[in-house]
């Protein structure tokens, strides 16, 4: 029996996924509509947030994604976000997500404090670490950790183009794109 199920699991394992990554979208329906074609495109499984929407609106423009989130620093109207994820069917996890992917363990944190956040890529307890809030595009593997940082949806002063991220579960491929 054990073999019979280490081996589904191992079939599981090798499943593409493909997994949509945005943050940062302050607001900017157009931008966010934008990304949800991309993401429909692409047969993105769910998206993963990683906060700043900063009006509920913004969540309610997710309706047609499967959306789990977190919180950034610019999240005030917390009840209002949590209605606007209620709605849609999707799920805001606070201001940490920690979760499995097949064989790959994920943290999903807007990145508010650079402290946190060295201190979940330096313990070394997960294969993904994916934060925004700098707005700056990121692939760095410390260790076994892979971080991502999407960038930001919105676009914004200092050149920083609108981007989103796209990975993939089965080869740990990144990719970047332009909104």
């Amino acid at each position: 029996m054990y073999r019979y199920f280490k081996s589904w699991k191992n079939t599981l394992d090798k499943i593409l996924l493909k997994i949509g990554i945005i943050s940062d979208t302050h607001d900017c329906i157009g931008n966010i509509k934008k990304s949800v074609k991309i993401f429909k495109h692409n047969e993105i499984s769910f998206v993963l947030h990683a906060g700043d929407y900063i009006n509920p609106e913004a969540v309610r423009s997710f309706q047609s994604t499967k959306l789990i989130g977190v919180l950034g620093n610019n999240d005030v109207d917390i009840d209002g976000l949590d209605d606007a994820f209620n709605e849609i069917g999707g799920d805001l996890k606070g201001e940490l997500y920690e979760f499995n992917e097949g064989s790959i363990k994920f943290a999903l944190y807007h990145g508010t404090s650079s402290k946190q956040k060295e201190s979940l890529i330096q313990s070394s307890k997960y294969d993904v670490v994916i934060c925004g809030h700098t707005h700056r595009l990121e692939k760095l593997n410390i260790g076994k950790t892979m971080v991502i940082n999407p960038g930001t949806a919105k676009g914004w002063l200092f050149g920083y183009k609108a981007t989103l991220a796209i990975f993939e579960t089965q080869n740990k491929q990144l990719e970047f794109i332009n909104i």
